[in-house]
């Protein structure tokens, strides 16, 4: 499992670094070309086939550390309650000792969960914001478009919107 939370980690940082640009608020000079060419890179085949399979073991990996979580969790339930009950032959100590390694077991599934759910939701979040600034910026292409056909001074337009 090291390969592949290695692997999450690093599209995680991408996914962080990605969300930082695409976030941060530039001006449209700057903004439209980026877009562009993160629209291109996102719209490669190759790139985008690397990227969703990525996505997708990534979502493997979340629904797998749910189900670890869960049979954790019932597992802990059952220790807790032969704990409590004393009434197997093994010390008080050697209980604590099991119920102590199935919540670290549980917390690292826990923290599995956590990350993966996020590197899901930074990219889910990135696809669809660089979908509407797409459509912004060529929304915003057409208004330049039919401004420059019918020639008209540029506090013109907006004094007619009000």
């Amino acid at each position: 499992m090291t390969f592949q939370f290695d692997l999450m980690y690093k599209t995680m940082y991408v996914g962080v670094g990605l969300a930082f640009i695409v976030f941060f608020p530039l001006p449209r000079i700057i903004r439209k070309p980026l877009v562009r060419g993160l629209e291109k890179i996102f719209n490669n085949s190759i790139f985008s086939k690397v990227l969703y399979s990525i996505l997708s073991w990534t979502l493997f990996l979340f629904v797998s550390a749910v189900s670890e979580n869960l049979d954790l969790g019932k597992e802990l339930v059952g220790q807790k309650a032969q704990r409590d009950s004393y009434a197997s032959g093994t010390s008080q100590y050697e209980l604590e000792k099991t119920v102590n390694q199935t919540r670290m077991k549980m917390f690292y599934s826990q923290r599995n969960i956590y990350l993966t759910l996020f590197n899901l939701i930074i990219f889910g979040a990135i696809f669809t914001y660089l979908k509407s600034l797409v459509k912004y910026d060529e929304q915003l292409d057409k208004e330049d478009k039919l401004k420059k056909q019918i020639n008209v001074p540029k506090g013109a337009v907006g004094n007619v919107k009000q």
